[in-house]
């Protein structure tokens, strides 16, 4: 009677509750799993992505979990070394049993864990790293991949666009040499050249790329861009690297960014690393940046944020959010966990966003219609601390998603030389021709 009283007693005060209002027990625990750069050269897109991913589990926790289970995230951090990520990426899989692994920062991680994922049929769903490759290069071909961040066809295009309607003349290449740059660089300079077909590039493509992961000192690149004397500059370097260049150009030159606009992929955290000193007029793209995107939903989520880490949050921890919010709803609808279940509950649905759309996950790369922002950098007048776009516009996915047919033709590659997938260019593609 002592034993039935003392269960009574604790069933009136919830039990082992759960967050869902304290009226039930969760069945066990689920992990999310995440190998992200929070340290090195990407250290600064890691800290938003893994505060993120913790705000997204403890906000499915407070309405009870999934599938009655709690949500935990599992976060290793890979030093921006693809070594790192591949041991990281196989403790969160064969030793934590994580359920599912969201993206690194960078596609030379992802493109070492996908195989891992790959092998042992964990999905993995990538928000940060994009390039069109993991999805379309037959050795790199993974089925358990979802990607919910526009990739680098994406991305290029959608900057060839806004350089082509520009109307300048000659443009100065700066990449990191690994499959991002090398792959978001050849969709830049390709629909560029269709957008303004007098456009020249002003370096050779031997000197095209940088090195990456890291590269201190930009001594020779802002030396080369002032004896060339570009109308404009392209590039897609990023985090510290990106930042580390403009603070070296402006020591050289105060005015570098006035005589040498960039056109560059740009983040909130980009902007906000460098607040005031971060060079107005600027020509970016950009993935997510919440003061271009204002909607119920998404407003909500930046002021959950900035309350918790007070900050404001960056486009990568508006995709890595929706990322698990994905898998979150996914698996519901599958009323389980097991990978093949819950990627029939993605491929082919829609999803909201908080970016304030819906997309979809089409079948094939399994690549969502998601969205790129571009416009040029103007003061806040004092709203935030860094300067934010103007005049911005934000595109479509459905009109920078790589079409099928061409999708297949890299697939059955018909866009390289001598079968070697590291020549790709689009030129090349018989429907790009057409």
């Amino acid at each position: 009677m002592l034993a039935v009283a003392a269960l009574l007693a604790v069933a009136a005060c919830g039990g082992a509750s759960g967050s869902n209002g304290g009226t039930s027990s969760f069945k066990g625990t689920k992990k999310v799993g995440m190998s992200i750069a929070l340290t090195g050269q990407s250290a600064l897109y890691g800290h938003a992505i893994s505060q993120s991913v913790r705000l997204a589990v403890d906000a499915l926790n407070a309405k009870g979990g999934v599938n009655g289970y709690k949500v935990e995230a599992a976060i290793q951090d890979d030093g921006t070394d693809v070594n790192k990520a591949v041991d990281n990426t196989k403790q969160l899989i064969l030793q934590d049993n994580v359920s599912v692994m969201i993206g690194a920062v960078t596609s030379a991680q992802c493109q070492a864990a996908s195989p891992i994922s790959k092998q042992n049929k964990v999905l993995l769903i990538a928000a940060t790293c994009n390039s069109y490759q993991l999805t379309t290069q037959p050795n790199l071909i993974n089925p358990y991949w979802v990607s919910v961040v526009p990739n680098t066809y994406m991305e290029g295009t959608a900057a060839g666009n806004l350089v082509g309607k520009l109307g300048v003349k000659k443009i100065f290449v700066v990449s990191p040499k690994y499959l991002f740059g090398i792959s978001e660089t050849n969709a830049f300079v390709a629909s560029l050249k269709k957008a303004n077909p007098d456009a020249a590039i002003a370096n050779d493509p031997n000197t095209w790329y940088v090195p990456f992961p890291t590269n201190p000192r930009w001594d020779s690149t802002i030396s080369a861009i002032q004896a060339a004397k570009p109308d404009l500059v392209y590039s897609n370097i990023f985090a510290a690297d990106q930042i580390n260049f403009i603070k070296q150009a402006l020591q050289v030159d105060p005015d570098f960014f006035k005589k040498y606009p960039l056109t560059t992929l740009a983040s909130v955290d980009d902007l906000n690393a460098l607040g005031s000193s971060y060079p107005l007029g600027m020509h970016l793209y950009m993935r997510a940046p919440f003061f271009a995107l204002a909607n119920p939903g998404l407003n909500d989520f930046v002021k959950r944020y900035h309350d918790r880490y007070n900050e404001y949050p960056s486009d990568w921890a508006v995709m890595d959010y929706d990322a698990v919010m994905v898998w979150a709803t996914a698996a519901k609808a599958a009323g389980g966990f097991e990978a093949d279940s819950v990627l029939k509950q993605i491929v082919g649905h829609s999803f909201q966003s908080l970016r304030g759309y819906s997309f979809k996950i089409r079948s094939g790369d399994q690549q969502a219609n998601v969205g790129e922002t571009i416009g040029s950098t103007a003061d806040s007048a004092a709203k935030y601390p860094f300067p934010i776009l103007k005049d911005s516009t934000n595109l479509k996915g459905d009109d920078i998603l790589m079409p099928t047919t061409l999708m297949n033709e890299l697939r059955d590659g018909k866009c390289e030389k001598g079968g070697d997938p590291t020549t790709t260019d689009f030129a090349l593609c018989p429907s790009w021709k057409s």
